[in-house]
């Protein structure tokens, strides 16, 4: 393709001098596991949107499964979100032993739909797991407004929208837990997997910590992993699910340059809005009072499958993020949710592209993604 959706050489290039330092860092150090980086980390990471506390585990899958965990959600509880995402928002209830109870959207946001929200609480519903999709926010301040009325917990998936707010204010303080992945595409790549929990609750995130790290204390492998001495104390069921120095001290490296390169897919999707208006293709919106942070730009267009291959034939990757809806994937047959089920949702799914964006790229590959989709809209 003349034009992808990833170039991690280029995006290496960038930030090269910095990303080698840190990995020599670490690498000189020996300290490979349980080392000075990743608390490092946290502290950055929650500072830069102004949260409490962070902690950080290996993927974003990870962060929602361990928020989740010390939240107290298990066996027999119900979570209400949203099929039009990733598997790991669904998937990650399902590992805690909670049942997925999918809501259908708002066609403007693609966000879960607060009315559809309200219906759906029962009394097996624990919590809540909205998905701020492709970087605009959910309505978090109606969904905490809900679950305060009802004592529900909330765990929002962030890990699409890093750097977007709400009235000014970043995601990361309004859940009882929010969630971001760090995979190489993601706002804040590592070389990896890798992903963080915000939260205000101090005791929530030292619970979050233990799980993540076999149910210990860190301060216990801390001692372990300098001077032996300690010994093992498990206080919880907990899992190997920590971020590895190595990619913390990239995410620091990169950290540095997060605003740089939000404003830079905030331009390109100006870019997009304003190159493709009016010529037959519905266009993403952003509610008043929100600001998007654009990891993915999607559309939404009838014949998509046509528009595809004829992007694909002037050499533009597209792709189908994310489609088809969960409710609809044979791993959750035996829900029996079938189609008709959540209209809106698959109505979005049935007819979303995606168009490449993302720092990876310049403006005038943007313009030629916007001039190849004129022109094929108009064959």
């Amino acid at each position: 393709m003349a034009i992808s959706f990833y170039n991690h050489q280029r995006l290496y290039q960038r930030n090269k001098p910095e990303i080698d330092a840190a990995m020599a860092r670490v690498i000189a150090s020996g300290r490979f596991d349980w080392g000075d980086e990743v608390p490092a980390f946290e502290t950055e990471f929650a500072a830069w949107n102004g949260a409490s506390h962070a902690v950080a585990v290996a993927s974003g899958t990870a962060a929602l499964k361990v928020a989740l965990l010390g939240l107290g959600i298990g066996p027999g509880d119900e979570v209400i979100t949203v099929a039009n995402t990733d598997i790991g928002s669904s998937s990650s209830i399902h590992h805690c032993g909670a049942t997925p109870v999918w809501v259908d959207i708002d066609p403007l946001s693609r966000n879960m739909d607060v009315d559809a929200l309200v219906r759906a609480i029962g009394p097996r519903t624990r919590a809540i797991l909205p998905v701020d999709l492709y970087g605009h926010p959910a309505n978090m301040v109606a969904i905490m407004a809900i679950a305060r009325q009802h004592g529900l917990r909330v765990v929002e998936d962030a890990c699409l929208a890093l750097g977007a707010t709400i009235e000014g204010t970043k995601l990361g303080t309004l859940a009882d837990a929010t969630c971001f992945s760090f995979a190489p595409s993601k706002h804040l790549g590592s070389f990896g997997s890798g992903g963080a929990v915000l939260t205000g609750d101090a005791d929530l995130a030292e619970r979050m910590r233990k799980i993540s790290a076999y149910g210990q204390e860190r301060s216990r492998h801390y001692a372990m992993h300098g001077n032996g001495m300690g010994g093992l104390h498990h206080e919880t069921h907990g899992l190997n699910e920590r971020l590895a120095e190595l990619q913390a001290a990239i995410l620091r490296a990169k950290l540095r340059y997060l605003d740089g390169t939000i404003a830079e897919r905030r331009e390109q999707a100006a870019r997009y809005q304003a190159g493709l208006a009016g010529i037959g293709v519905d266009l993403p919106q952003t509610l008043p009072g929100y600001q998007h942070s654009w990891r993915n730009y999607v559309i939404e267009v009838d014949d998509r499958a046509g528009l595809a291959d004829r992007l694909r034939e002037r050499g533009i990757a597209t792709n189908l993020t994310y489609a088809p809806p969960l409710h609809l994937q044979p791993v959750f047959a035996d829900r029996r949710v079938g189609r008709g089920a959540l209209a809106i949702t698959e109505r979005f799914c049935d007819r979303l592209l995606g168009l490449p964006i993302g720092p990876q790229l310049h403006l005038d590959e943007i313009d030629q993604v916007i001039d190849a989709v004129r022109a094929s809209m108009t064959r």
